[in-house]
């Protein structure tokens, strides 16, 4: 933390034209009253964010700062939110050995932002009863260790299907967990030939054959199928290129999930005009995963538990969104926009530093964990006393110490015996079978 908000900055700074004369407004005091400013209250207005630099020693007036944010504003944020990206990493995994047994656990999803009509041009949405402007956030989450493995600013009109930025992350011994949106054969030849292994729900209707190179009529097996669960050996994709060896997971859906699919399927289809076929409504009475991933690291038994932590990227967003101020950019120019995005970005980066390694208290983790909601309203108490002793390493520690206390008193998840918790949920995966 106290290398990140360091001079260091400065060379930044000057490197993106931001500072380029001695002023009060220094590129570190820019970073810390508008990061930690956005922490402590997302939707802070001007005038806030001028009692945010007061807080670290620098008068300005609201029309000051305005007058501040501009294209090179924008341009010294985005770099230094990439420098965040690659500081700000965690090396402790969560306390699961049915995780630890990948190098990485990748969640790939996208999330948009609907931007003001004025910045079309530059961020085209989708139009129609979509945004006019948008951008999507493409995120790489690794759970194991709770890092932001990959951030990337989209246009509102790019495709799930063709982002491939991914890849770049997925290293040997990983597991990536994709949904149908990013559904590719290509893309998961990629990953398993870096000796890793990806886990996707199966998109209808890709060609699958047998070990014999025989192409398999999925409805008739599923039709066969008596039990309500089922893997089948088999390659993925019929042209010659793909036919990738992996496992096809069946699992029978409960009657209520199948007559919700239905109903569903029934409502869009009539809002389209187009019919549904008898075999389509047919296999939403299963859900179909396929994975390279060996029965000796994922198990029949528990590759629906595992695509479940999908789920946990979802929380984030919600968390990004809601409550550290994404959905709350008010502003209607481009350039104040955008710095307020990176600046909020920057925080979120140093949000999920603080929260990694604090998700399961040790000596409780079976039973309990940390609320990122909770986790992010107990930062934001503390975002000012941080602001103050960023460049003091050991009135930062004690800060810290006070922060993890109070985290651990007022962050943690009501226990729920019904439906246990995510982390409650993966650690009975550990436990050896009765």
């Amino acid at each position: 933390m106290v290398s990140f908000f360091s001079d260091k900055v400065e060379e930044t700074a000057r490197q993106t034209k931001f500072v380029r004369r001695k002023s009060e407004i220094s590129g570190l005091n820019f970073l810390k009253a508008m990061v930690l400013g956005f922490l402590e209250k997302s939707d802070s207005s001007l005038n806030e964010i001028a009692q945010s630099f007061l807080d670290v020693g620098v008068e300005v007036t609201p029309q000051g700062i305005d007058e501040r944010i501009n294209i090179f504003s924008v341009a010294f944020l985005r770099a230094i939110f990439s420098q965040a990206l690659e500081i700000f990493k965690n090396k402790c995994p969560l306390p699961l050995s049915v995780l630890q047994q990948f190098s990485a656990i990748n969640i790939v999803d996208s999330s948009t932002k609907s931007l003001p009509e004025n910045m079309a041009d530059e961020y085209p949405g989708c139009g129609r009863k979509g945004a006019k402007a948008a951008l999507k956030i493409q995120l790489v989450f690794d759970f194991l260790h709770g890092n932001l493995k990959q951030v990337e600013v989209e246009t509102g009109i790019d495709s799930d299907q063709g982002y491939r930025e991914y890849l770049k992350v997925v290293e040997g011994g990983s597991l990536t967990i994709v949904d149908l949106g990013y559904f590719c054969l290509d893309a998961f030849w990629a990953i398993a030939e870096k000796s890793a292994y990806f886990l996707s729900r199966y998109f209808y209707p890709t060609g699958l054959l047998d070990e014999f190179g025989k192409r398999i009529d999925l409805e008739t097996l599923l039709r066969k199928q008596t039990g309500d669960r089922k893997e089948v050996s088999v390659k993925l994709g019929c042209r010659s290129q793909h036919q990738l060896p992996c496992r096809l997971i069946i699992l029978r859906n409960p009657d209520e999930v199948t007559e919700k699919r239905r109903r569903t399927a029934k409502a869009h289809a009539k809002k389209r005009g187009t019919p549904l076929s008898q075999t389509y409504l047919f296999m939403l009475s299963w859900t179909l995963f396929v994975t390279n991933a060996p029965d000796t690291m994922i198990s029949l038994k528990h590759v629906y538990d595992f695509y479940r932590i999908r789920w946990q990227i979802e929380l984030i967003f919600k968390l990004w969104k809601s409550y550290c101020g994404l959905n709350h950019i008010l502003a209607r120019r481009k350039e104040r926009v955008l710095t307020e995005l990176y600046a909020k970005m920057i925080g979120i980066v140093i949000v999920h530093f603080l929260l990694a390694p604090l998700r399961i208290p040790d000596e409780i983790w079976s039973e309990r964990e940390v609320s990122n909601v909770r986790f992010k309203q107990v930062l934001a108490r503390f975002a000012r006393s941080f602001k103050q002793c960023l460049s003091d390493v050991v009135a930062l520690a004690k800060t810290l110490d006070d922060f993890i206390l109070h985290v651990e008193r007022f962050s943690l998840k009501q226990k729920r015996r019904q439906q246990p918790n995510a982390y409650s949920q993966l650690a009975l995966l550990a436990l050896p079978l009765p």
